[in-house]
């Protein structure tokens, strides 16, 4: 009798987290979100998004090319949706004061890790 109480606690736990998955899955960051950090941190870093390659280096590679991934596998902005996107949003940023441009680029850092 004990293991059938916990096998159906296990498939009562199972189910709790497969139905809870999409929940969670729209808890994480917006297509705004991602776009505007994109293009604050290419402002910040004068970086072109449209042509940014796939592996770059340099000081700002890793947090843009984690943004730029999680950009493109959002739908409605996949491809060169999402960096189309994220070059207005660079190009709403380079209009913006220097120190605004480096905070925001930051707390983008600091949101995506990098």
């Amino acid at each position: 009798m004990i293991g059938i109480g916990r096998i159906g606690g296990a498939a009562a736990l199972l189910a709790a987290a497969l139905m809870s998955t999409p929940a969670q899955a729209q808890q994480g960051a917006s297509i705004s979100a991602l776009t505007t950090c994109a293009g604050a941190i290419a402002a910040h870093a004068n970086l072109n998004i449209v042509t940014y390659p796939r592996g770059a280096s340099g000081q700002w590679a890793n947090v843009l090319g984690r943004i730029l991934a999680q950009l493109n596998t959002m739908e409605g902005v996949e491809g060169m949706t999402g960096r189309y996107a994220a070059s207005a949003a660079r190009t709403h940023w380079l209009e913006q004061p220097a120190a605004d441009r480096e905070a925001a680029a930051n707390q983008c850092r600091t949101r995506f890790g990098g």
